[in-house]
């Protein structure tokens, strides 16, 4: 397998030199050039948009209706899909070494203790964090949780680039293999509609990177999709509702753009917002994974849902570690799967709120990650927004 020996030293150098000092200075690793590029009547964030739960909203999902099959994106060539590179060779695993940890951080009240918490757990695991923040007080927000904390700030660099969620696994970018003078290339997904500088972010990071950048002609975001770094991949029937395609399509495109000799399309949790796999799935290794299981006192429904993904998984050639699934009485779709593995650690989200199978899904994690440390980190108030530690984190150096 290829190290990347690259972070800092080349691909990552606009993002990490000059350092970010903590002294109230902002870096900006976006060329005007392409900053310009960006239709600012169109894309300006809402001042509610940090709020932004991890699924579609009915206001997001209405303005696409009216949009009646036209995509503004289309018209511009940060957003604009292209062809087939024919250079991809694997997306890594989630589990492969990591050497940058990315976190995008617009200023979200009430969760910067949380972010300060993940941050304290990854960071002794990666070179570097790299906390993308669209203005100042953001991240005077953040800096404030993380000296509270204890949090040493060496590794920690603040770059100055829009976001508008915190959602950055969804748009983040995807870095892959390949057989270019780079070996590697930024794989853009298109993300939810209306969310424009999310999904302007990987394509201005590879500006940025100075690596090529490929854009599929799909929507999906980063939760509802893994890879175990040999090839296989996996999401969720989520995928075909949103693009109207059918399975084939999808795993030829998948296996163009992101290397997949092998996807399985799994069913998604019925009531979930998101659809995404990551929900009640999480790879840990190759043909490994962890797969939820909710007892029929819980959630009847999902509980036949968890148990046919499982079988999908299982028939694949996959070994299986079932995890209990916490409560979702509320409409908060609690998930242990939704974690994060980074060096030789797993960030585990815990619930306060159902504490039930805590000890039980922890020691499960211990046995499919074994020599790792598993941390829990107490995820109740962010999952009410559909998402925690794995929905706000991207690995980069895989």
């Amino acid at each position: 397998m290829r190290a990347i020996g690259i972070m800092c030293a080349s691909m990552l150098a606009a993002a990490c030199g000059p350092s970010m000092e903590l002294d109230g200075r902002l870096l900006d690793d976006t060329p005007d050039a392409l900053a310009e590029a960006l239709p600012k009547e169109v894309f300006a964030p809402s001042k509610e948009a940090s709020a932004l739960p991890a699924h579609v909203t009915a206001a997001e999902a209405l303005a696409k209706i009216k949009a009646d099959g036209w995509d503004p994106r289309d018209d511009y060539p940060i957003f604009a899909f292209t062809s087939a590179p024919g250079d991809v060779e694997v997306l890594p695993a989630e589990v492969e070494p990591a050497k940058a940890l990315l976190i995008g951080w617009p200023g979200v009240s009430g969760l910067s203790s949380y972010f300060a918490q993940i941050i304290k757990a990854a960071a002794s695991e990666v070179a570097t964090v790299l906390v993308y923040v669209p203005s100042q007080s953001a991240m005077n927000s953040l800096v404030s949780a993380l000296n509270a904390a204890g949090v040493s700030t060496s590794k920690v660099k603040f770059l100055k680039l829009s976001v508008d969620t915190i959602w950055i696994r969804d748009y983040g970018p995807l870095l892959v293999r390949a057989n270019n003078s780079a070996g590697y290339r930024v794989i853009d997904l298109r993300y939810y509609y209306g969310r424009w500088n999310d999904d302007a972010v990987p394509t201005r990071l590879a500006t940025a990177w100075q690596i090529p950048v490929s854009r599929p002609p799909l929507e999906l975001e980063g939760g509802n999709f893994q890879s175990d770094g040999a090839g296989t991949c996996i999401t969720t029937t989520q995928i075909l509702n949103q693009n109207g395609a059918t399975s084939a399509q999808v795993k030829t495109i998948l296996a163009q753009y992101l290397g997949c000799q092998s996807t399985l399309i799994l069913p998604a949790l019925y009531g979930e917002g998101t659809g995404h796999v990551d929900m009640y799935v999480t790879i840990t290794g190759a043909k490994q994974a962890i797969v939820g299981q909710y007892s029929t006192a819980d959630d009847s429904y999902n509980a036949k849902i968890a148990d046919q993904g499982a079988a999908m998984l299982k028939a694949a050639g996959f070994t299986i570690h079932r995890i209990p699934m916490p409560t979702n009485y509320d409409g908060a779709y609690r998930s242990y799967t939704n974690s994060l593995a980074i060096g030789k650690r797993v960030l585990v989200p815990v619930y306060s709120d159902d504490t039930r199978y805590q000890s039980q899904a922890l020691a499960v994690f211990k046995k499919a990650y074994p020599g790792f440390t598993i941390v829990p980190i107490d995820s109740t108030q962010v999952i009410q927004m559909a998402g925690a530690i794995h929905c706000v984190t991207m690995t980069l150096g895989n």
